[in-house]
This record gives structure tokens, C-alpha cells and sequence, in this order.
């Protein structure tokens, strides 16, 4: 990670560069609507408005909460401003962390408001990070932004420690209470994030998702009256470069 730190200014022009591979425009777009979400969009609507202080302080309380006894290095992808990082490695005492994000925009807020974690802008299908550089790994509230989970949890099973550890949280689409709110939340208030969601998860899917990817699930937990749905898992085998192509193939398909 320090040696990444070190090369900022290099993968940031990497990031900037369009190439041109399978999914690259989908990863574009999706890039281009969530920089439409101002880097401070969590620190200031927790400040603002009571809905999403409760909401947002829940989440922490059960990241947390799975977080108890942890002490590896700890990376999150998708932390936006850094908000949520910056309270849970707080509030979890966790010893070191680091937050990884697509959008430059949203990590040059993150490493300006936030001085605990460490922030870097990265792509999360191609890490700036060697093989094994991680304990542990989470995805709050990422998976359901990417049109490719599987690509990208094959990406974090590679920078995972032989047995390390994650943890991810989706929106639970088997709730109708979820499936209501969210409808009128991106009508209203929310609208930057109506386009946004591109997967849409069940406990069921969510887990063999992970599975796929060569993860085992530990531990399960709904939260928010079952509009959230958290799994903490191990790392459990490598992918193969030719086990990725397959998984990503079924993917396209499915």
C-alpha cells in the first residue's frame, strides 16, 4: 500500500486513461453517475437530515459489530469521500486501513476531510496492489453499483492472505419495505442515485456470488429491518486466470 501511495500521481493518469477492453464503456457510465455525487454527500447528509443519520449510524453499528475481533489490514473498496471508513475504523479501533475508490474526485476529499485511514484512487477489477496484500477486505454497499460483482471479487480474492477474510453488504431485494422506500428515495432526495443500482441481490444470490469467487460465508446478518443484508466470509481457494475467464464468461451470459 505505501509502495502505491508512493506511485499516486501514476495510477491516478492510469485511471484517467480510457481503455479499451470488454465493459469499459458500462464502467465509464457508472463512474460518470456516481461523480455526480458530491465527495462530502455523507458527511453532510448525516449532518442534515435525520433519516440518514439513522440509517447511515446503523450501518456502522453492524459493520462494526462484524468487525469485532479484527486486527488484520483491512482495505475497503468503494469508500466514496471516506465517511463511513473514516467513523467504522474509529469506532472499531482498527489499527490500520485503507480506502480505495474510482473516483478522483471523491478520494481527493477523502484524504482532505478524513486523517485516519489511508485513500487512493483505483480501479476495484484491476487493484494497484500485490498479491496477498490484505487480511481483510469489505465492499459496503458496492456490489450492487458494478456490472461485473464477480470480476471484481475475483480481484479482491487475489489480494486477500491465504485465509483472509471479507465482509460485503448489499440491499436486500427480497424486502418490499427496501424496494418501496428506494423507489420514492430516487424520486425525491435521492435522485443522484437513481440509476445507479445495476444488481439486484438476494441472500440466496449474494452467497453464491461469493462462493463463485472463491469465498466460503461465516456469518450472515440482516439488519434495518431486514433491508440490509451483511455476509462475512474466508478466502477459501485461488481463481485461476482460467477460472476467471469461465466465471466472467457465465456472468456476461447469465
Amino acid at each position: 500500500m505505501e509502495a502505491s501511495l508512493a506511485r499516486l500521481p501514476e495510477i491516478e493518469a492510469k485511471h484517467e486513461a480510457v481503455e479499451q477492453r470488454p465493459g469499459q464503456d458500462l464502467r465509464k457510465k457508472m463512474r460518470d453517475i456516481h461523480d455526480e455525487v458530491p465527495p462530502d454527500y455523507y458527511d453532510r447528509s448525516m449532518a442534515e437530515n435525520p433519516f440518514q443519520r439513522f440509517w447511515h449510524s446503523r450501518r456502522i453499528s453492524a459493520i462494526t459489530n462484524l468487525l469485532k475481533g479484527e486486527d488484520a489490514k483491512m482495505l475497503d473498496i468503494g469508500c466514496g469521500g471516506g465517511t463511513l471508513l473514516d467513523r467504522i475504523s474509529e469506532k472499531g479501533r482498527l489499527k490500520w486501513s485503507a480506502g480505495v475508490d474510482a473516483s478522483l474526485g471523491a478520494i481527493k476529499y477523502a484524504n482532505e476531510a478524513h486523517r485516519g485511514p489511508k485513500f487512493l484512487c483505483a480501479d476495484f477489477y484491476e487493484l494497484p496492489f500485490e498479491d496477498s496484500s490484505f487480511g481483510f477486505i469489505s465492499a459496503i454497499e458496492v456490489l450492487e453499483h458494478l456490472h461485473e460483482p464477480r470480476e471484481a471479487l475475483i480481484e479482491l480474492n487475489r489480494c486477500l492472505e491465504d485465509r483472509g477474510k471479507i465482509l460485503v453488504l448489499v440491499p436486500n431485494e427480497q424486502s418490499l419495505l427496501f424496494r418501496v422506500i428506494w423507489h420514492f428515495w430516487t424520486k425525491g432526495k435521492g435522485k443522484v442515485w437513481k440509476e445507479a443500482h445495476v444488481q439486484k441481490f438476494t441472500e440466496e444470490s449474494l452467497e453464491e456470488l461469493l462462493n463463485s469467487a472463491g469465498f466460503t460465508v461465516t456469518k450472515k446478518k440482516k439488519f434495518i429491518f431486514g433491508m440490509l443484508v451483511a455476509m462475512k466470509g474466508k478466502k477459501v481457494a485461488e481463481i485461476s486466470p482460467i477460472s476467471k475467464a469461465f466465471f466472467t464468461r457465465k456472468a456476461k451470459r447469465a
